[in-house]
């Protein structure tokens, strides 16, 4: 009964994380969020919290490794600053809703990053071994920091409180049973198999609606990234876009590394694709545009040619024998 119960709910946890992603989606052409932004802020953080402490910690530096992990925690804060101000610019009203970001960089060993609806954007250590270069540093903070313009922690925590709704009412604690004696015995086994669906259905649903929704936001943060620092106010250098696509486009040896730092370094590599999609559409721009200059020079010399403005040729001359 048990094995029916889990795959009732997990038939029902689809159900649910659809019609969740339906509502959801109607209420952000409205208000983004079907959720107050202090709910929104500390469910977002007790996620990130509860990521942060699943990842493995890294080594305790020792002397010339520590000036390292100084000067990289100073990349980020300055970086940060130049990013929150490009931020707030582009995105006037963003201060009202988000205050302040908070740039840190925590000692976990793989290559990450986290962020809640709050502001909050932790850098994992792992990511200072990848020895990246502050245009390919500054988009992954941005990525990051996109997460929190684009409204995704909101959305997300919506979905989530759309779904453990559906549960509860699909799965009701106590289960409408005939009056009898057997009925009566079996009221504690209803309600503890009902609520265990329940809190399947919440769990299962979550995570399937989360997974579809994850593809779409990664391509939201990647745009609002690409947006940031393509902006005039970013630096005092132009963001150089074809040297991050070059430098985020890792070995297989990076991606395999560590299995628990696989999944992050994987959505890495497709906002590398991303990226790298927008360099060899820019290179075709500039294909396209070099072959039609060289079609219209081509049409100029021929008109030339045929037209009455063409130098005449060299008339023969024929000069008289000198006595």
């Amino acid at each position: 009964m048990l094995v029916a119960t889990y795959v009732l709910a997990t038939n029902t946890a689809h159900a649910a994380s659809d019609i969740a992603i339906q509502n959801r989606t109607s209420s952000d052409n409205a208000n983004d969020s079907i959720v107050p932004a202090g709910i929104s802020d500390a469910v977002s953080d007790v996620d990130m919290q509860l990521r942060l402490a699943t990842k493995p910690n890294a080594e305790q530096c020792v002397a010339e490794n520590c000036l390292q992990n100084q000067l990289f925690d100073s990349r980020v804060q300055q970086l940060g600053a130049q990013l929150t101000a490009t931020a707030y610019a582009q995105y006037p009203i963003l201060k009202k809703r988000v205050p302040s970001f908070v740039f840190s960089v925590a000692d976990k060993k793989d290559a990450g990053t986290a962020s809640n609806a709050g502001g909050k954007v932790v850098i994992f250590r792992g990511l200072q071994q990848l020895a990246l270069t502050d245009d390919a540093l500054s988009f992954i903070m941005a990525r990051e920091m996109a997460h929190i313009v684009g409204k995704h922690h909101n959305k997300n925590t919506s979905t989530k409180l759309i779904i453990s709704a559906l549960a509860t009412i699909l799965f009701p604690a106590v289960g409408i049973i005939g009056a009898s004696s057997a009925a009566t015995q079996a009221t504690t086994a209803t309600t503890l198999l009902t609520s265990a669906a329940s809190t399947a259905t919440s769990m299962l649903g979550s995570e399937v609606a989360l997974a579809k929704m994850k593809p779409s936001q990664l391509l939201e943060a990647d745009d609002i990234a690409v947006k940031l620092l393509s902006q005039p106010a970013w630096s005092l250098h132009e963001w150089n876009l074809r040297e991050v696509a070059s430098v985020l486009q890792l070995d297989e040896s990076d991606l395999t590394s560590t299995s628990t730092s696989n999944s992050w370094l994987q959505d890495l590599q497709t906002s590398q694709h991303y990226l790298q999609q927008l360099v060899d559409k820019e290179d075709n721009t500039i294909v396209a545009l070099e072959t039609d200059q060289i079609e219209i020079d081509s049409i100029e010399i021929e008109q030339t040619a045929t037209s009455g403005d063409a130098p005449p040729a060299e008339a023969n001359v024929k000069l008289d024998a000198l006595p």
